[in-house]
């Protein structure tokens, strides 16, 4: 059954990973969802957390094709069940044809912070699980999504283990 999966990479940081890292994903036919980057814990290394879709046999295979990846030290299915996951999503909505205080319920739902007001728009700012996110956008439709940019996922499998124990 195909759905979409975290997959956490722990790699060298110098230039041209994420290039060599991305390419096998084009080469491989999967399309990304989501992809994270940023300095690890570890000095010289980065953290890289992709979503992509695909089945597990699927996923098993794109593991095994970045671990063939020198600068690649460790890739890892991050299990919904097994770990936590986060984004932040900054998204603009039109207030043209509806009440504002409307809009402020849909967004509190979600815990969604008004960070800026305009003339004809207002724009949140949250932070959830991706699903939260995808239904607070989902809701937010209807009012006129003016425009929006994601972070990406940010995944930590659960307990004491880490990505980076090489």
């Amino acid at each position: 059954m195909e759905n979409k999966q975290i997959i956490g990479l722990f790699v060298h940081n110098h230039p041209g990973v994420l290039l060599r890292v991305t390419s096998l994903i084009s080469r491989r036919g999967f399309n990304i969802d989501s992809l994270t980057v940023s300095p690890a814990a570890v000095e010289g290394y980065s953290r890289m957390t992709i979503r992509i879709n695909g089945d597990d046999n699927q996923v098993e295979q794109f593991i095994n094709q970045m671990m063939k990846i020198v600068d690649v030290k460790n890739a890892e299915v991050l299990p919904d069940n097994a770990s936590v996951a986060s984004e932040l999503i900054l998204i603009k909505v039109s207030t043209e044809e509806h009440d504002n205080n409307e809009i402020l319920a849909v967004t509190s739902k979600y815990h969604a912070s008004l960070v800026n007001i305009g003339e004809h728009s207002m724009t949140f700012r949250a932070s959830g699980t991706p699903e939260d996110i995808d239904t607070l956008v989902s809701e937010l439709r209807s009012y006129g999504i003016m425009e929006m940019a994601r972070t990406g996922i940010a995944a930590l499998e659960n307990g004491d283990r880490c990505l980076n124990n090489i």
